[in-house]
């Protein structure tokens, strides 16, 4: 995994972004009282199974089953990403839309366990012959890579437009609750990618790896919470690198992976003169990778970036670091 990845050459755009959160909602006593019990033969057990592990994990503490929990509904999909995607994806760009590119982005595990739901993609739009391939195993991190092979598959001729999808869902054993995180809620984004106009002009973007001390199997509250410190001291390193060289964002928006870490990182914004926004809605839920892009939705909404101002999405993920994506709205409408 490459430390800095740096745009050059072919441009790349994004435009008709789509954010899905599911209307569906569970809360969190029906998420402790799922804590402990059998799960079915899925992806999920066969992965735990792997690598010897017998209960859902992170496992739940004890604070959490006690009768204070807070109200919060957490939005659930009931059905797998792709089926969610792919019916917005035809209301938005219609049944006869063909892409050149598709490409899938997760962090979560759904069923099957395999590439295949790029191709399930390829499948519902009937696409026989576009480019599939599906991106994880990097926490939400995996559309910082996506966004890079997209743009390298377009300028070596694979084509002229993408769509670009990244969902997750959370499956019991795997727990909604990572310690002292947020609330892991299930979402999904769509959006077209194109080498020569759109909504948003990609500007940079980079990973940052972090690698965590001892295996995180054996991690206390106080390990995480030393992680997200970390990861926020290393996110106000590149913004006081970014200013340093002239290339502030006017917006910065903070993927709501725990209140310490926003509260951190948004500390360092104003240390560096970089307006913060703040999500309104679902307040306590972390959407994952497309959690940031909610933001940004929201921030558009609220008409909070003009035409030609830049925003900084930041990304984080305790076993992988922090990812930084630079977007400029430049109000351009992709080719029909």
């Amino acid at each position: 995994m490459s430390a800095h990845v740096l745009t050059g050459g072919t441009k790349l755009y994004i435009s008709r972004l789509r954010c899905i959160v599911p209307e569906a909602e569970s809360s969190l006593e029906a998420y402790c009282a799922e804590a402990g019990q059998p799960w079915e033969d899925s992806p999920p057990k066969w992965l735990f199974a792997h690598a010897g592990m017998s209960s859902p994990w992170p496992p739940v503490e004890p604070r959490l089953l006690d009768s204070t929990l807070p109200a919060v509904q957490i939005p659930v999909f009931g059905k797998h990403p792709v089926e969610y995607l792919c019916a917005e994806g035809k209301r938005r760009f219609g049944a006869d839309r063909k892409f050149d590119l598709i490409c899938y982005c997760h962090e979560t595990v759904q069923h099957p366990l395999t590439t295949l739901p790029g191709l399930m993609l390829c499948a519902k739009f009937g696409h026989r012959h576009a480019q599939s391939f599906v991106l994880g195993q990097l926490g939400s991190l995996a559309c910082i890579r996506a966004i890079d092979l997209c743009k390298r598959m377009l300028e070596y001729g694979e084509g002229t437009d993408g769509l670009f999808c990244m969902a997750d869902r959370t499956n019991y054993p795997f727990s909604r609750m990572s310690w002292t995180g947020s609330i892991k809620g299930d979402a999904a984004v769509l959006c077209m990618v194109n080498a020569e106009a759109g909504d948003y002009e990609v500007v940079d973007y980079r990973i940052q790896p972090v690698f965590p001390e001892g295996s995180m199997r054996a991690w206390t509250s106080p390990d995480y919470e030393r992680t997200m410190l970390a990861l926020a001291r290393q996110a106000e390193q590149a913004l006081r690198e970014m200013q340093a060289a002239g290339n502030a964002p006017d917006r910065l928006v903070i993927q709501n992976v725990s209140d310490a870490f926003v509260t951190a990182v948004a500390e360092a914004g104003k240390r560096c003169g970089i307006p913060v926004y703040v999500r309104q809605t679902w307040k306590a839920i972390n959407f994952l990778g497309s959690d940031p892009f909610l933001t940004l939705q929201e921030a558009v909404s609220n008409g909070q970036l003009r035409e030609e101002q830049s925003v900084l999405l930041l990304f984080a993920s305790a076993d992988y670091g922090i990812g930084l994506l630079t977007l400029r709205c430049s109000g351009g409408q992709p080719p029909s």
